[in-house]
């Protein structure tokens, strides 16, 4: 259950960019809570990421460190990418529209930053949980390595999150057959 608590910072970052996209475009939020001012508004969105990065990677120790086996982490792992699947899409959209115009391209290289930390988040928590499996032995090194890498890549982490879930749940279920 700590796992799932310490990983609601990560599960929502990807979200906190859309909040603040409404935020910036609601006056009486800006106004009321962040005094007008667009440079507290990225502020907190910098220091709630740089949070959630910090969650990630105690995540990611404390899988590494066998407080979870690696089946528990991929499961994880697999809901928070799968959670992030529409905010992904919400992210993509806002960017195609904000590349329209000349002013958008900062908002869409500020998209591009927050995705990348977004996936970088969910890939420690995807990496540990592929080293996990592989100090079971449920991961062979190929796979390990190719899961951990992949787990990085845009798109590619979603798959190898939902493939890594399926591989160790295969090998649980051929141990306990044997």
């Amino acid at each position: 259950m700590l796992k799932y608590i310490l990983s609601v910072p990560v599960i929502i970052f990807p979200y906190t960019l859309l909040l603040g996209m409404y935020c910036l475009y609601t006056p009486t939020i800006m106004e009321t809570v962040f005094k007008s001012n667009v440079i507290l508004l990225a502020g907190a969105l910098v220091l709630f990421g740089a949070a959630a990065f910090a969650f990630s990677c105690i995540v990611g120790m404390v899988v590494i460190v066998k407080a979870y086996d690696a089946l528990a982490a991929a499961r994880l792992n697999m809901i928070i990418k799968l959670i992030h699947m529409p905010a992904y899409v919400a992210i993509f959209v806002l960017g195609m529209a904000f590349f329209v115009t000349v002013f958008g391209i900062p908002f869409v290289m500020f998209f591009v930053l927050f995705d990348c930390a977004a996936i970088a988040m969910s890939g420690i928590i995807g990496a540990s949980s592929v080293i996990r499996g592989f100090l079971e032995g449920r991961l062979d090194r190929a796979s390990a390595i190719t899961f951990a890498i992949m787990g990085f890549v845009f798109v590619g982490d979603i798959v190898v999150g939902i493939m890594n879930y399926v591989a160790l749940k295969r090998s649980r279920r051929g141990k306990t057959a044997a």
